[in-house]
């Protein structure tokens, strides 16, 4: 969804400050002292470039990066994402975390998102943490982990790929909380998908002729082998095509072959039509608090404020130097 945003976003400019989007971010940065090093994890077309001072941007949207103004003598940016930060410890004199950590679906991800943001902070600097509020004014979420339908307009110009427009019911908060889809987030186990993905990729890499476990028809159902090699299939179709042969007759892997190559013709042929698009994106929303007790998991991080706004919880947290902590 973000590659297709990239689209109609417009370009950055270059010492401009976007308020519109969160106003916590845009007082965080005017309040930080001349000549910080910035640091914005998820950064986008990096709307929060500081008046003074430098900004490292980061982000896993390529289409995105490509809006911002990382050729401006105080911006920078680099293809990363938030759990691989391409930067030296203690670097940061303040950090950006701004509508990133909601987007991670378990707790020890988000630890882990926090963890990489301690590691390149100084001793002394601050970070600014913005996620989606449970507690809603106007409306209300069905679930903490929930599915967000994000609608856009397609506009074809000449039969070439679609123009993107946000549809008009995109800025309907209320709206969109309630269209939102309530998920279950489990731990995982050993008959889960994951674990059989790991299972059955090892074994094809270091087999020519991989035999199934004996217990697969118990622990994992055909039916949920079939949705499986679907999705390795997007992932990797030479891979899913060797896994078909493992698993599934010859008949029916080349009719499920067959099948596949006819549902995307006629999705593609859709699309091309198509005139309104709805995609889902994964948030977890958090409650009051919530951010502290993961802050309180780290050492030498604590939080200096929390604060409600527009239906975001704003948190300020502060690195400080271990040797003295008591």
């Amino acid at each position: 969804i973000y590659s297709r945003l990239a689209s109609y976003v417009p370009p950055s400019k270059p010492g401009s400050l976007n308020t519109r989007l969160c106003p916590a971010a845009a007082r965080f940065i005017s309040s930080l002292p001349s000549a910080a090093l910035v640091v914005d994890i998820g950064c986008g077309e990096t709307k929060y470039e500081p008046s003074s001072g430098f900004l490292l941007g980061v982000d896993p949207c390529s289409e995105i990066l490509q809006k911002s103004p990382h050729h401006s003598d105080k911006c920078d940016v680099a293809l990363a994402d938030a759990l691989d930060l391409p930067f030296r410890d203690s670097t940061a004199d303040a950090v950006l975390l701004v509508s990133v950590l909601h987007h991670f679906a378990s707790p020890s991800r988000r630890r882990a998102v926090l963890t990489k943001m301690h590691r390149v902070m100084s001793v002394g600097a601050r970070a600014l943490i913005v996620v989606w509020a449970f507690e809603q004014p106007h409306a209300s979420f069905p679930s903490q982990d929930v599915l967000v339908p994000w609608n856009l307009h397609e506009i074809a110009l000449n039969g070439r790929l679609p123009k993107i427009r946000f549809h008009k019911d995109s800025t309907k908060e209320q709206r969109i909380i309630q269209n939102s889809i309530a998920i279950s987030i489990r731990s995982e186990d050993r008959t889960s998908p994951s674990v059989w993905i790991d299972w059955i990729v090892s074994k094809v890499k270091n087999s020519p002729s991989p035999s199934l476990p004996s217990a697969t028809p118990h622990f994992f159902p055909s039916t949920k082998r079939q949705t499986l090699l679907t999705g390795i299939r997007r992932w990797s179709p030479s891979l899913g095509k060797r896994l078909s042969s493992l698993i599934l007759p010859i008949e029916d892997a080349l009719a499920d072959e067959m099948s596949a190559d006819i549902m995307r013709d006629a999705v593609n042929e859709a699309m091309a039509t198509i005139r309104e698009v709805v995609f889902y994106r994964y948030y977890h929303v958090f409650r009051k608090g919530e951010i502290d007790t993961l802050i309180s998991s780290l050492p030498s991080l604590r939080v200096v404020s929390e604060s409600f706004e527009n239906g975001n919880w704003n948190v300020i947290v502060e690195k400080m130097n271990p040797n003295k902590i008591i």
